[in-house]
């Protein structure tokens, strides 16, 4: 059983991935759009007199930023080319349910990011010469994978979204910029207006890049830490329920309609 589920995962990987290389503007928004905004983030910084721009919210930000745009308009575009080609109608009727295959894809987009993330956070400590002496370096890695997490988590209920309605095809786009101002991806929130922070408190990512913010800068409390991490992996399940529950709500339309046309 488990030997069976890690060849599905391969092999959905080596499909997602050789989708990704064979586009050249996935390739952009994978591979080279994370190296930007670091990069844009890093010029800004030289420019306003900074010698060292910030780590986290500069470099890193950056990296997730990045991530972020490519994970919203992959989400939404593996759907709509299902139901392009036809393969949506497969893929809800194969043994394998149409949330694993999602899960199995988004997966593979966050760790696409994820490269070009490491590239830059590479680039940064070359060139800027930054020291994680005092560092936390076992909190960073937990917050880093709560971010991965988060960012898995928020893919795949956007994509069992977009199956469920049509309609959420024209809000999805519209989600990128203004999650990635309230999750403060290059900057710190308490710089927002007091009502803003409260809307972000909805995000995982947004806790667990605070926490990583906490480690790197050296901090080892546990009961801040832990609670930014227990937030973050809470909220991160949540939406996992979420795409749960509208993978369930699409099979349910399929068995009574019996087409997937008004979905």
């Amino acid at each position: 059983m488990i030997k069976r589920f890690f060849r599905l995962v391969w092999r959905q990987m080596n499909v997602q991935l050789k989708i990704r290389i064979f586009n050249q503007y996935t390739v952009l928004l994978f591979f080279l759009q994370p190296l930007v905004f670091s990069a844009v983030g890093m010029i800004l910084a030289r420019a306003a007199g900074n010698l060292a721009p910030d780590l986290v919210y500069t470099v890193i930000g950056g990296g997730i930023m990045g991530m972020w745009s490519g994970l919203v308009f992959t989400s939404t575009w593996d759907i709509t080319r299902d139901r392009l080609y036809g393969t949506l109608e497969l893929i809800v009727g194969s043994p394998t349910s149409l949330g694993k295959v999602e899960a199995i894809r988004t997966f593979t987009n966050v760790m696409a990011g994820l490269v070009s993330l490491a590239a830059a956070f590479l680039a940064a400590m070359l060139i800027f010469n930054y020291s994680l002496a005092g560092a936390n370096l076992a909190g960073a890695l937990v917050s880093l994978l709560l971010i991965l997490f988060g960012l898995w988590s928020i893919g795949i209920f956007l994509a069992n979204f977009l199956v469920w309605s049509r309609l959420s095809d024209q809000m999805v786009e519209f989600l990128e910029l203004p999650v990635a101002v309230l999750c403060g991806f290059m900057y710190p929130l308490r710089i927002l207006p007091v009502w803003m922070q409260d809307i972000s408190m909805i995000f995982p990512i947004r806790w667990a890049l605070g926490a990583l913010d906490e480690c790197l800068s050296g901090s080892h409390d546990l009961a801040v830490l832990g609670l930014q991490w227990g937030l973050a992996l809470g909220i991160a399940l949540l939406f996992w329920a979420m795409a749960r529950w509208l993978d369930g709500k699409v099979h349910d339309l399929v068995r009574i309609s019996g087409e997937l046309n008004s979905i």
